[in-house]
């Protein structure tokens, strides 16, 4: 089967502006399509907090799974139902949770003197009323300097964090080029290449800060990544386009 490829310049997501955080949004419903989603992938929202920001206060979510990338910074989560769910996330880190039957939670900048960036990514859940659940993780800089680190996955595979739903999650960050190949855990996988920070080839495809690339039916991956290149790949069910 031919790979089917899509390319999400950063120029074209959308642009909020919160007041205490700004935002790209790479997909949501009302935006162009391709840009809605790429399968289970439904929401990349990667924001920048201002120092001391106390987000958008208390509010729920129900039958989605969301997960928070530290970029820099520290996040505090809180969780005034389930306290065990309160914590702090410093910069590589990660956290998940399951919002199922229902959550009430918010996010504010664990610092009143330096903003934090993080991307929120949300999944749909493989099923509807899940029991809610919440792990997080700070990742080692051994373990995703110059090489892939597998983050999430459906299983816990390799030390990842567990989603609710089939889906993989790999991260690098380069302080040298490199030149990897990326091999999905199965035939008829799908990819999406979002690049956090530098420049990298993938696919033959020159990448830079805040870019997309989708890619149907993957094979092996080709990827040159330039140094300060950062980068998540994730891996999906077989997609489609929307």
């Amino acid at each position: 089967m031919q790979t089917e490829m899509v390319y999400h310049p950063a120029a074209t997501r959308e642009f909020k502006d919160f007041g205490f955080m700004q935002a790209h949004l790479s997909f949501k419903p009302h935006l162009e399509e391709a840009r809605r989603r790429f399968g289970p992938l439904i929401t990349i929202d990667d924001g920048t907090l201002s120092p001391g920001a106390k987000g958008f206060g208390l509010h729920p979510h129900q039958d989605v799974e969301v997960v928070t990338f530290m970029v820099s910074g520290e996040v505090s989560h809180i969780d005034p139902v389930v306290p065990a769910h309160n914590g702090t996330v410093k910069a590589k880190g990660l956290q998940v949770i399951s919002a199922g039957t229902g959550i009430l939670h918010n996010e504010v900048n664990n610092s009143r003197t330096m903003p934090m960036r993080a991307l929120q990514i949300w999944f749909e859940p493989q099923s509807e009323g899940l029991a809610p659940a919440y792990s997080s993780k700070e990742l080692e800089t051994a373990d995703h300097t110059n090489r892939f680190q597998l983050v999430l996955s459906p299983d816990g595979a390799e030390g990842s964090l567990v989603v609710q739903q089939e889906v993989r999650l790999s991260y690098g960050k380069f302080d040298r080029f490199g030149a990897l190949s990326f091999s999905p855990s199965g035939p008829d996988r799908s990819l999406y290449i979002f690049m956090i920070e530098g420049e990298a080839i993938v696919a033959g495809l020159a990448l830079g800060k805040g870019d997309g690339l989708g890619l149907l039916r993957a094979g092996d991956l080709a990827i040159e990544a330039s140094i300060g290149a950062e980068l998540l790949i994730f891996e999906l069910p077989s997609s489609h386009i929307s």
